[in-house]
């Protein structure tokens, strides 16, 4: 999809300790539902799914700190930096029960904020999450690190020969997002990363016992995802109130991709929770 959501949108500036998040409203029928995007993007990653959320839920999309147009700190993107950032933000938007979709680092930060608050949203939905941090990570962030420091045209030629089915739009778009994320947002994540695997690994899913109602839904790994089965398997097993979808063929962005199919899973799950 190419073209902005046909929903009315209105603009937000919501304060957070000493920076300030953008985020787009989209008035929509029904509860509250906070977007939350990867890394190198931003909120109009969401673009595909907007008019199919709009008509059940109240939508407000939040680019986080380093990302769009929020505020970027020189230092300041660690984990903690971010779920506090959550917090903050739902408490000057007003939301007291949300439904939250994350999508990678964005189901990251939810899955961490949500662990330290549990009884605070109504339902979740992680979008491959990379539960495990594996050496291949390093490539992902070198890689990124690489495109990020490029002129947007350039990274927008790249984006055509890797993604020719995506419009000339799409491309300049996704190549304005991560020409425009702060480089610590990067360099601070692989360093993380890094020491994550020198001392043996660590796996998320040791967060996730205490969640509300939890959609996870994954890609394929062959195809780009990031969530291995056997992690979104374990994950199922340890979650009480947890269920998994699994797109076999689809890569890492399952709202880009596949926005119809995501619709239909995430849509019947977050009318029915909470």
């Amino acid at each position: 999809m190419s073209e902005a959501p046909r929903s009315s949108m209105r603009p937000r500036t919501v304060p957070v300790g000493d920076v300030s998040l953008a985020a787009a409203e989209y008035p929509g029928e029904g509860p509250p539902v906070v977007l939350l995007h990867g890394i190198g993007s931003r909120g109009v990653s969401w673009w595909p799914v907007i008019d199919g959320l709009t008509p059940f839920f109240h939508l407000y999309v939040l680019d986080l700190r380093g990302h769009g147009d929020s505020s970027t700190p020189a230092a300041g993107y660690d984990g903690a930096d971010y779920v506090g950032d959550l917090e903050q933000a739902l408490d000057g938007l007003g939301l007291e029960r949300p439904r939250i979709i994350g999508h990678s680092l964005g189901a990251l930060v939810t899955l961490a904020w949500a662990s330290l608050h549990p009884a605070r949203a109504a339902a979740l939905v992680l979008e491959d999450p990379p539960l495990r941090t594996v050496p291949r990570t390093l490539e992902l962030f070198d890689e990124w690190i690489a495109l990020a420091a490029m002129p947007p045209a350039a990274v927008a030629a790249i984006y055509q020969k890797r993604y020719p089915a995506w419009s000339a739009e799409e491309r300049a778009r996704r190549a304005a997002s991560i020409t425009g994320t702060a480089p610590a947002v990067f360099q601070e994540a692989r360093a993380r990363a890094e020491r994550t695997l020198r001392q043996q690994g660590e796996h998320l899913v040791s967060l996730s016992r205490r969640l509300p109602p939890t959609l996870l839904v994954s890609g394929d790994v062959t195809a780009g995802g990031l969530l291995a089965p056997a992690d979104a398997d374990l994950f199922a097993a340890t979650v009480p109130r947890a269920e998994v979808v699994q797109f076999p063929g689809a890569g890492h962005s399952l709202h880009r991709e596949l926005p119809d199919e995501f619709l239909a899973a995430v849509v019947p799950f977050l009318q029915a929770a909470g």
